[in-house]
């Protein structure tokens, strides 16, 4: 666990903690909302009811580093074919970036995303679709 606050306020001393798994949560949620991202490498989303079905999952992909009120962020993606991978890049780190120093106060201090392939989302769900676990097949 990091320190992210940590408050000595009229002699009470607290301190607020994350776990990088909850890091890790936030980023891969940010990311499976991003157009043009189809998933995460060793994950798949592709509706609500797939990110959310193993919570384990949201998880692959995505590497942190976190610190006493910094985190860096490392995720390796899959891109949907025919988009400008650049702007997908920059809205990514832009709303990754946001939804840390909402959720957790922590500083966005590095980012890098490693893009692994690119398909159309009818590639990507028919080499996907069910790889995850045997809980997606036939399910929407």
């Amino acid at each position: 666990m990091a320190e992210a606050v940590e408050n000595n306020t009229g002699g009470l001393k607290a301190k607020l903690t994350f776990s990088d798994v909850v890091i890790k949560k936030i980023v891969g949620v940010v990311i499976s909302d991003v157009d043009g991202i189809l998933g995460l490498s060793g994950n798949l989303f592709t509706d609500f009811a797939d990110r959310f079905r193993d919570n384990g999952d949201v998880t692959k992909g995505v590497g942190v580093e976190v610190g006493t009120k910094q985190v860096a962020v490392d995720v390796s993606v899959i891109c949907k074919y025919d988009v400008n991978i650049s702007n997908v890049f920059d809205q990514t780190v832009e709303k990754v970036k946001e939804a840390i120093a909402y959720m957790t106060g922590l500083e966005l201090v590095e980012f890098n995303m490693s893009v692994d392939d690119v398909m159309t989302k009818e590639q990507y769900l028919e080499k996907y679709r069910g790889k995850d676990s045997d809980d997606n097949k036939g399910n929407s």
